[in-house]
């Protein structure tokens, strides 16, 4: 195996010396090598002594290069360059682009670059947003079927607010996304907005507004005039502050359906959440139509997962097909909690955690750990890398 097909955290790093690779050359290499890989962010990061650089291969980071620390600066140099970003400014965060080029035209949608000072130097980060069509359809997801059935009829629902929980990569966007395209083919002449930060990917039928960090426009103040634009549905990036919430619930309640994510460990968290920042508990019972609460786990790479000797669930190997990692690509697990009953008068009472935790498991909630263990019995992926989705450890 060649040196630039050699597995991101596999043996040896691939080493690059000043006088032997132009950095121009090294930089563009490194993004090309990435869009090969498939990896969904590239790190640069500079210690004591080198430059690691990190592909995220199926949400674990991987260290795939070590750059000399003598081309460090110029390194971050030519990726503010690409990114159009001031190469003159070392000591503040920058954010930025990077245009497509070469083999990376028609493989990504596009490229995000983002630098931060560090005491070793300063640190970039280069995200990469693919072009999936396989993930456009909602039924493509991975959702199991009572989930995606449940799903389909709130997509049909004139008002309401579906909610989205799981942390940062765990596939909400993707969700959303694929929901709102369902809606446009079942309904096409809805007036469908979405509220973006940043706008990710374009949908046709949709009208898409990117709100601007740190500017004027934030979501509260976006929504509460686009809520005078006469839209059916709306379509909220996240919900950040009280002020949007209390807007968001409102809109739920006076003939819209709005969904948004919102970060939480459970559906539970996201209900009590919701109270902490005021909203009344009759407004949520009335808004408030269901939480889902999803994660992303690694898939067993179907070309060297090995059975084990139970003969009922797959171990990961590694083969080239997978840079030796054992895995390729990723697959939804989720929860869902619909808002009806004694969860009603849990959230009237202003139940705790733990009570409406009870009040689900008593009713006999199928938790995401239990819909992860579904696709383990499939042979789709681990049950370590399940828990590990899940937090268990």
């Amino acid at each position: 195996m060649s040196e630039s097909q050699r597995s991101p955290g596999k043996g040896p790093a691939g080493r690059y010396s000043s006088e032997a690779h132009d950095v121009v050359v090294t930089v563009d290499d490194i993004l090309q090598k990435a869009v090969r890989v498939g990896a969904s962010d590239v790190h640069f990061e500079p210690t004591s002594s080198e430059m690691l650089v990190k592909y995220r291969l199926d949400g674990v980071l991987n260290v795939a290069e070590k750059l000399p620390k003598s081309l460090s600066d110029n390194v971050i140099a030519r990726l503010k360059v690409l990114g159009d970003l001031l190469t003159y400014r070392n000591d503040i965060p920058q954010e930025g682009r990077i245009g497509l080029i070469g083999e990376q035209k028609g493989n990504i949608l596009d490229q995000r670059l983002a630098v931060f000072p560090t005491i070793h130097g300063q640190r970039a980060v280069v995200r990469l947003f693919y072009e999936d069509t396989g993930l456009n359809d909602l039924e493509a997801l991975g959702f199991s079927a009572g989930i995606c059935s449940a799903l389909k009829q709130i997509a049909r629902q004139n008002q309401g607010v579906l909610l989205l929980t799981g942390p940062a990569g765990s596939g909400k966007s993707t969700t959303l996304g694929a929901l709102l395209r369902h809606i446009v083919r079942l309904f096409p002449g809805k007036s469908i907005v979405s509220l973006e930060d940043p706008v990710e990917r374009h949908i046709d039928g949709i009208t898409q507004v990117q709100i601007t960090p740190h500017g004027e426009m934030t979501f509260a103040t976006a929504l509460r005039s686009l809520l005078r634009q006469d839209p059916q549905v709306l379509m909220i990036g996240e919900i950040r502050d009280a002020e949007t919430a209390h807007i968001v619930c409102q809109a739920g309640l006076t003939g819209h359906l709005l969904m948004s994510t919102l970060h939480s460990g459970t559906p539970a968290a996201a209900l009590i959440r919701l109270l902490e920042m005021g909203i009344e508990p009759y407004q949520l019972n009335s808004s408030v139509t269901a939480v889902v609460n999803q994660r992303l786990a690694r898939r067993l790479c179907p070309n060297c997962k090995n059975l084990k000797a139970d003969e009922k669930t797959y171990e990961s190997v590694g083969c080239a097909e997978c840079f030796q990692t054992g895995f390729k690509g990723r697959v939804l697990m989720a929860e869902m909690v619909q808002i009806d009953g004694d969860l009603r008068q849990a959230i009237l009472a202003k139940s705790d955690l733990d009570q409406m935790e009870t009040i689900l498991k008593n009713r006999g909630h199928m938790t995401m750990r239990q819909d992860g263990m579904r696709l383990v019995n499939e042979g789709i992926t681990t049950r370590e890398e399940v828990e590990s989705a899940c937090g268990v450890r």
